[in-house]
């Protein structure tokens, strides 16, 4: 493993961990989106077979159409998780580098939305920025969530209008606010990181023209 320069950022073990991931899944797509799959199916036949647990209690007459469900819940989770890690993967940028040392630390150097006193990290750093811009961006990361905070608001909302109204019926909207709170405060998170990772792109760009 490469030494990092003193004046280079310093990932946690956590963030060198996802450095790793990342490499691999950059190097690997088809077996980092398996992986991925097979964990999910795992998780889908569990969800699934607690579920349909009353239907499990006599193993000599489990209904066709629970094994059936159970199955269609398995592939479907691992497809859910699979592709989208494919996608993902295939989509990485090719920064030859392989010590997740310094691909967190470049991540990190990217992140602080300046350039930082190694031009290695920076270096690494700019290729990987592209990607993070598109990533980081608020509209495309937090599209998902935007239409899950519409339901939640306007459903309840859209309930308790009308005939035999009452105060105590705005108590319905607390999950509601909370939510709507939660996304505030996750989509001006994100657009603040969206706008360093940018910010380091156009620095890096200036000062190497």
């Amino acid at each position: 493993m490469n030494t990092q320069p003193a004046t280079a950022p310093r990932p946690t073990g956590s963030q060198v961990l996802g450095a790793r991931i990342q490499i691999y899944a950059q190097r690997n797509p088809g077996g980092y989106a398996v992986r991925g799959a097979a964990l999910a199916a795992v998780g889908a036949v569990f969800l699934a077979v607690t579920a349909a647990a009353p239907s499990l209690v006599d193993p000599t007459s489990i209904p066709g159409w629970t094994l059936v469900g159970i199955l269609c819940a398995t592939v479907v989770g691992a497809l859910l998780a699979g592709l989208p890690m494919y996608v993902h993967a295939r989509n990485l940028p090719d920064v030859e580098e392989n010590d997740p040392v310094r691909y967190a630390s470049a991540r990190l150097q990217a992140a602080s939305g300046e350039l930082g006193p190694d031009p290695a990290t920076n270096h690494l750093a700019r290729r990987l920025s592209d990607r993070l811009v598109h990533n980081s961006n608020p509209g495309y990361a937090m599209g998902g969530l935007f239409i899950v905070l519409l339901f939640v608001t306007v459903l309840p909302l859209a309930d308790i209008i009308g005939p035999g109204f009452t105060p105590l019926h705005l108590l319905r909207l607390a999950p509601a606010t909370v939510f709507l709170i939660a996304f505030a405060l996750a989509y001006s998170s994100a657009k603040a990181q969206h706008t360093r990772f940018k910010a380091f792109r156009e620095s890096y760009d200036a000062a190497n023209t």
